[in-house]
């Protein structure tokens, strides 16, 4: 199913993660993005020019400091 989705979306939107979740079952896939846009290694959001994630707050200012969950 998430491969119908991006094949769906991905020449419309820069998709770098798709999650589905139903009741406690959860299913996420990354993709290569076609651009180098800093991205949030929590949730996927775009980091604002501070390097800071919107949606979670996660305070990312390098990609050499993002450490692997």
């Amino acid at each position: 199913m998430i491969k119908i989705v991006y094949d769906l979306l991905k020449e419309k939107l820069n998709i770098a993660k798709i999650t589905f979740t139903s009741g406690v079952n959860a299913v996420s896939a990354e993709f290569v993005t076609r651009n180098g846009i800093d991205r949030c290694p929590l949730c996927g959001v775009v980091l604002n020019e501070e390097g800071v994630c919107l949606k979670c707050g996660a305070g990312i200012a390098r990609r050499s400091s993002w450490h692997t969950l």
